[in-house]
């Protein structure tokens, strides 16, 4: 909770804002990134922060030096987001507008990193096994939902096509607690594509908030001119076919860490 809340029951603008950095805080450093954050220091705690994502981000299913270089950046404005939003002091959170801001410049950013990478990158051969050479996923380690019982938890999943082939997309879950919209679809080369991934309202949460559920991305190079609604049988051969699995996992409010102040 806000500092001034817990202090005098002041309820401002900024108390939202406060909420949004504890939240950004538990989900990129755990259910005690804030008693870390207190004990480190800002710059510290940024650092370790950064180093945990990027010993994350150097397993088998990184996609490309390029696409961690953007996930490290995107992590690191999430940080300083974060810590700004839980100032102690109310007047020196940014406004709702001013993060909002703050992320389209990343986006900017990112966009520029992208575009540079396309044109000084050899693209990406056959299939190898055990990763994705097919789609990036963006986010590449695990599909997160914030849990809250009865109410309906969405998040964005960002495909890109890393070929210079028409990639076929299908999209695999349970669809009695999900909804993906698209869930198939062609894409160009050197193209991305947003899905919008939807957990259907639960009555009450998993026990130990785990879940097993896994998201299942599957791809094929196709014809140029092929369009259909889901990826022909044909397509599903083995060899033919690259598949990217995605744990699922919740993130409950209690796992959010309350302020000491």
């Amino acid at each position: 909770m806000p500092p001034e809340y817990i202090d005098e029951f002041d309820i401002s603008s900024k108390f939202d804002v406060y909420s949004l950095g504890a939240i950004i805080i538990g989900i990129m450093d755990g259910e005690n990134g804030h008693s870390h954050f207190s004990e480190m220091g800002a710059e510290k705690f940024t650092g370790n922060v950064i180093a945990n994502w990027d010993r994350s981000l150097a397993g088998p299913s990184t996609s490309s030096y390029s696409s961690k270089k953007e996930d490290i950046l995107r992590v690191k404005t999430c940080v300083k987001i974060a810590l700004r939003c839980v100032e102690t002091d109310k007047n020196k959170r940014p406004s709702p507008k001013d993060i909002v801001q703050e992320l389209e410049k990343l986006e900017l950013e990112i966009k520029k990193m992208s575009l540079h990478s396309d044109k000084s990158e050899d693209r990406i051969g056959p299939t190898s096994s055990g990763c994705s050479t097919v789609l990036s996923l963006d986010p590449s380690q695990e599909l997160r939902f914030l849990f809250e019982p009865r109410m309906n938890a969405s998040t964005c999943l960002q495909l890109t096509n890393m070929t210079e082939d028409f990639i076929a997309f299908n999209i695999k879950t349970n669809k009695r607690k999900y909804c993906a919209q698209p869930n198939t679809g062609v894409m160009a080369p050197c193209s991305k594509r947003y899905v919008s991934v939807t957990l259907k309202a639960q009555v009450e949460a998993p026990l130990r908030m785990q879940c097993d559920d896994m998201f299942v991305v599957q791809s094929a190079r196709v014809n140029e001119d092929l369009k259909f609604d889901k990826i022909p049988d044909e397509f599903l051969d083995e060899g033919k076919v690259d598949t990217v699995k995605l744990p699922i996992v919740y993130v409950g409010a209690t796992q959010f860490p309350r302020s000491d102040v």
